[in-house]
């Protein structure tokens, strides 16, 4: 009989609580690992949940289904965007960021990557969107250590010994893609020089040096670099040691670009003078901004797609709506906070987002207004997690250090999820799991990152 992922999820947990102290030896494993590992985001160890997602064979189908299908839709809001001036004026991109999504990138794939973030129900199969991440989409790291840190423990080994499992491929996978992209342009060289590019202050260094070392193993140079200290010469853009740049895999995130425009002039000049290929181009935004949900229920937007599409868009993208005090909704919004949450434009770490339930009505009528009068939000229908019973590790996870138990009987406790789905120019390859104990599931608010793997049979 085959298993569900919940059933696996329950077998897992049982085994966990068969073992001395709930595993106390694999939880002390697991985390002295993660302290020595490259889970490091913004200078910490990432925080954990000792029992991982564990995704059947039908569940991976399910989310390669998911992966095509969306992929599809945006494929077709990018393209009218390209090809409609009025269709544009929904998204209402200032103008050097609309100049910068029209101009050709030399390939043809219209999200080269994208995290696809939804609440995803593990009883029903089930689920709505969250969020679309797409260039700065990040994270592969922290599943791959976590994975790793998890299958040394005692609980997974007795598990995997009756349930073969195997983690997502997040690295070579992506290099693959990339090289795919990249051939399809006018000027491809067979061994392309390539960088990787951010803000390097506010990124995860850690992990493009990973990718990096992955695109070496091709027998390719590929430099980290930081976005501001690319230079252009008239011909070629060039790494900060002097490196003629080939192919750019872009992490910085368009807004905090055209944030800082005048910081990041070489690099938008040889973008426009097409010196170098930008993989991905700007046109990444137009599902990026959260503005897009309000978009994909448009009847314009609905009139692109098919009928099965259409029911896709009504069945799982929340209604959404731009927040001004003339919407027709806002004295609801203001009135009825716990069905509805508060999201900036183009934000990333759930920075001011803002859910109703979470706070007194008096903090919410101020919160609401406040988004209001700055033009920059969305208010969006509020969606309940799903939630899953698991267990903290039990220690701390300092740095280069060894772990500190905190809690010797931690107890097992019910996580709301969070599930990004991980695509490569439209191909579904892995999975970011997250969890949480509030409405936003993010570091910021104590959420958790577990381990993924998918059954081997």
């Amino acid at each position: 009989m085959t298993l569900t992922t919940a059933q696996l999820r329950d077998t897992y947990l049982q085994i966990v609580g068969e073992l001395p102290h709930l595993d106390r030896a694999g939880r002390a494993a697991a985390a002295a690992y993660l302290t020595h590992s490259e889970a490091i985001y913004q200078g910490e160890v990432c925080d954990f949940l000792y029992v991982p997602k564990l995704y059947t064979a039908t569940e991976v189908a399910r989310f390669e289904e998911i992966a095509t299908t969306t992929y599809a839709i945006l494929e077709k809001v990018i393209a009218a965007y390209l090809a409609d001036p009025v269709y544009r004026k929904h998204f209402d991109f200032a103008p050097l960021l609309e100049e910068l999504i029209l101009l050709d990138p030399g390939y043809t794939c219209a999200l080269p990557i994208i995290r696809m973030d939804i609440f995803y129900d593990e009883d029903s199969g089930d689920f709505q969107f969250c969020e679309f991440n797409t260039d700065g989409s990040s994270a592969m790291n922290e599943d791959r250590e976590i994975s790793n840190a998890l299958a040394l423990t005692p609980s997974f080994k007795t598990f995997a010994h009756k349930h073969p499992l195997q983690p997502f491929e997040l690295f070579d996978s992506w290099v693959d893609s990339f090289l795919q992209i990249y051939a399809e342009t006018t000027d491809a060289r067979d061994r392309p020089q390539i960088v990787i590019a951010d803000f390097l202050d506010i990124s995860t260094p850690i992990e493009l040096a990973r990718f990096a070392t992955h695109f070496a193993q091709r027998d390719l140079h590929c430099e980290v670099c930081d976005i501001r200290d690319l230079r252009f010469d008239g011909k070629a853009l060039r790494s900060a040691s002097g490196m003629r740049v080939d192919a750019v895999y872009r992490r910085a995130v368009t807004g905090d670009i055209i944030k800082r425009h005048g910081q990041v002039g070489d690099f938008l000049a040889a973008y426009q003078a097409q010196a170098f290929t930008l993989i991905g181009s700007f046109r990444t935004q137009i599902p990026h901004s959260k503005i897009s949900f309000q978009v994909l229920h448009l009847p314009q937007t609905l009139a692109l797609l098919t009928a099965a599409q259409q029911d896709f868009i009504r069945a799982h993208v929340p209604y959404t709506l731009r927040l001004n005090a003339q919407q027709a909704d806002f004295a609801n919004i203001l009135e009825d906070k716990d069905s509805w949450i508060i999201k900036p434009l183009d934000s990333y770490g759930s920075k001011g987002v803002w859910a109703g339930r979470e706070l007194d009505q008096h903090s919410w009528e101020d919160v609401v207004r406040s988004a209001a009068a700055s033009d920059d939000h969305i208010a969006q229908h509020y969606v309940q997690q799903y939630s899953a019973p698991n267990l903290e590790s039990g220690f701390s996870l300092p740095a280069h250090k060894k772990p500190v138990e905190q809690d010797k009987q931690p107890a097992v406790k019910y996580y709301r999820d969070l599930t990004g789905l991980f695509v490569y120019g439209g191909t579904f390859h892995g999975i970011l799991a997250r969890a949480g104990q509030q409405d936003r599931i993010c570091a910021a608010a104590s959420g958790k990152t577990l381990g993924t793997f998918r059954t081997a049979i």
